[in-house]
């Protein structure tokens, strides 16, 4: 069964096709010449379907090639942290895999407010990131595809509040200034390679 209860347009399959021709790409050689997999970034505001289409492609990857899907939610360190979170995916997982080495990537616990030890990421494996601010200029440039997802803010937030986040209805105000500024600063959809609508 596939993970998603969500409508996309174009198609998720259609989307995946996108996807796939990064995939047939030549692969990506770190600074030191060794080989980087496919970087796919799936970005967009609060409530909009990231993650179930992460999902969603990662249980369409091809069999011979592995992939990991990295949340942006383990990197941000907390409601105010958006801005953290984009600089610790370009130290953290773009820096190690352009020198053909493993990423070592924290997790932030939501409910303790602390950090766990996270997830290593092989250096070669195919990598899709989900989750708000995924397009930094750095994470652009690294990036084979790029998939900006829109949905109106009434569907966002509830989608978003629905989800059982327990603060998130209290700093949804301020999550969505942070995400404002980002969107106002970078203009990530400009650097969409895909622009998907999510509407239901």
């Amino acid at each position: 069964m596939r993970p998603s209860h969500l409508r996309f347009t174009p198609d998720v399959d259609d989307i995946w096709q996108h996807v796939k021709r990064a995939l047939r790409a030549p692969a990506g050689l770190g600074l030191d010449g060794s080989f980087s997999g496919a970087l796919v970034l799936v970005d967009g505001a609060s409530g909009t379907g990231k993650t179930s289409l992460a999902a969603e492609l990662a249980a369409r990857w091809p069999t011979d090639r592995h992939v990991v899907v990295v949340h942006m939610d383990d990197l941000y360190g907390g409601w105010d942290g958006l801005a953290a979170g984009i600089l610790a995916l370009e130290v953290s997982l773009l820096t190690p895999r352009s020198r053909g080495e493993d990423a070592h990537l924290g997790s932030y616990n939501w409910l303790t407010e602390s950090w766990d030890d996270g997830q290593v990421i092989p250096a070669g494996v195919d990598v899709i990131v989900e989750g708000c601010g995924s397009f930094g200029p750095a994470q652009a440039r690294a990036a084979d595809a790029l998939i900006w997802i829109e949905a109106p803010e009434h569907l966002r937030r509830q989608r978003a509040l629905d989800r059982g986040a327990e603060d998130f209805e209290h700093h949804w105000d301020m999550w969505e200034q942070q995400f404002q500024h980002f969107e106002r600063r970078v203009q990530p959809s400009a650097l969409a390679s895909l622009r998907v609508q999510s509407n239901h």
